[in-house]
């Protein structure tokens, strides 16, 4: 073989040898096509797990704080006490108050330390406005002009916050006081429902003095 047939046959094998070695555009478009859907399946995996955990959190997180307003609820339902108030206008007020509209309000004992009081009593509330549960306190009893309720914010997203209340009767009512009532008249017990958006209906007994 002479040196050009030589030099051809090289030349021959060197090409082969490159397309066997490379890809052909088809072959590179397959492949970043089949890349393309690995990344996307492994993104909505990633992310599924992320929105499973964020759920998992904020519903931990919603049970926390529902459980929270319980304990609240529970310690001051639990003392109440037949002590009448002095309003800001100087009227008399029952010792316990409710109206589905409004809200209820209440004394109750406060011998251990509590955010606004050391010892003594203490008066109270709960009104929902615009889906958010809040606790009320007053650093006094007998209110000034100028006394203004302490807010705090129990929970929110909640659809429904209802209060029935156990005569000396055994009737359970919707307002309080009755009409047939003294200011210092108290329920035998309270039962309260919270409608939570997420979390459902919550129902909890409250006994009161009997």
């Amino acid at each position: 073989m002479n040196s050009q047939s030589r030099y051809v046959s090289q030349a021959m094998r060197s090409s082969e040898m490159k397309l066997q070695q490379g890809f052909t555009l088809i072959e590179l478009l397959v492949a970043l096509g089949v890349s393309a859907v690995i990344a996307v399946l492994a993104y909505q995996s990633i992310d599924s797990m992320v929105n499973v955990k964020t759920t998992v959190e904020q519903h931990s997180k919603q049970n926390e704080n529902l459980q929270r307003a319980i304990w609240w609820m529970e310690q001051d339902f639990i003392q109440i006490v037949p002590r009448a108030i002095q309003d800001e206008l100087g009227s008399r007020q029952a010792a316990f108050k409710y109206r589905e509209d409004i809200g209820i309000e209440f004394t109750r004992i406060a011998q251990f330390p509590t955010p606004n009081a050391s010892g003594g009593l203490l008066r109270v509330g709960y009104q929902l406005q615009d889906g958010i549960l809040y606790r009320l306190t007053w650093p006094v009893l007998d209110r000034a002009q100028d006394t203004k309720p302490k807010k705090v914010e129990l929970l929110t997203d909640i659809e429904g916050f209802d209060i029935e209340l156990l005569t000396s009767s055994n009737e359970w009512v919707k307002d309080w006081p009755r009409a047939n009532l003294g200011l210092t008249d108290l329920p035998r017990a309270s039962r309260v429902t919270i409608k939570h958006k997420t979390l459902g209906t919550i129902t909890r007994l409250f006994m009161g003095i009997d």
